[in-house]
């Protein structure tokens, strides 16, 4: 992932779901690293919780008053998904979930299983999932890391039996408001009427599923797939493997440069007569 994020420009600051970079080049994101910035401008309101709970010192992990909140939320989004921890890091979050999935010495495995799923907002969670890593809407210097078991499972019962780890109220209120607000993204337009617009321009290039975009492109022809969208004034997905998402704010001359630049590239790459 590292690899291809190092061919964007120096960014300079970030706006909603806009980069602007230092030698004035204005990217739309379709990243959002990896869906945590998909609220756009709403993550300020998680950012705003974040430093108030800065100002009251909560910034050490102790036990605190908002772990309740944030699985509160959690089930809220994720309906059937009530027996929930969080985790100080993502390597302690898969270990756990390895030990739950009956694999305590792998950390890498739990992927490939069709019982453990990253949880994205705005889709539901496939019916053979058990167990799920949510993709929190939230800031990533703010956001804790999650599982979640659906109900009745043996997953829930393992889950269950497992403590997590304590994470600074920090995070676990600025993660809570963040899904707090996917309610508000919803009334507000962003949803499939919006998303289907996407498809006018550019489904030539994307599979959709909700406002998650699965290039149609083989893994080796993805680094100039990549570059092509940059070129288009676009970041998309990194990593072939994961969607790149339609942001919460975009306007159809965005997505008419980038589709002209995919274009191009799919030309150049045509054999020659």
């Amino acid at each position: 992932m590292d690899d291809l994020l190092r061919l964007l420009p120096a960014i300079r600051r970030i706006r909603g779901n806009r980069l602007y970079a230092a030698d004035g080049t204005r990217l739309l994101d379709m990243w959002l690293d990896d869906g945590r910035g998909i609220l756009g401008d709403r993550d300020r309101f998680a950012r705003t919780h974040a430093s108030n709970a800065a100002d009251k010192g909560l910034l050490r992990p102790y036990p605190g008053l908002y772990d309740a909140r944030l699985y509160k939320a959690l089930a809220s989004v994720w309906p059937g998904f009530g027996t929930a921890r969080v985790f100080q890091s993502e390597e302690r979050a898969m270990l756990a979930a390895g030990q739950v999935l009956g694999m305590p010495k792998s950390v890498a495995e739990p992927f490939a299983r069709a019982a453990f799923v990253i949880a994205r907002p705005f889709v539901e969670v496939p019916a053979s999932a058990t167990l799920a890593m949510p993709r929190l809407p939230c800031p990533r210097p703010f956001s804790p890391w999650c599982l979640m078991a659906r109900d009745g499972s043996p997953e829930a019962q393992s889950l269950a039996q497992q403590t997590g780890d304590i994470v600074p109220a920090q995070s676990l209120y600025a993660a809570a408001s963040g899904l707090d607000r996917i309610g508000s993204a919803i009334r507000d337009g962003y949803g499939e009427e919006q998303w289907r617009r996407f498809d006018a321009r550019l489904g030539e290039w994307f599979e959709r599923r909700g406002p998650y975009l699965f290039a149609r492109v083989a893994a080796p022809d993805y680094t100039a797939f990549f570059k092509a969208a940059l070129a288009g004034g676009a970041l998309v997905s990194p990593r072939p493997d994961a969607p790149s998402i339609m942001p919460p704010d975009w306007d159809d001359g965005e997505l008419v440069r980038l589709a002209r630049a995919l274009r191009a590239a799919d030309e150049a790459r045509k054999p020659s007569a």
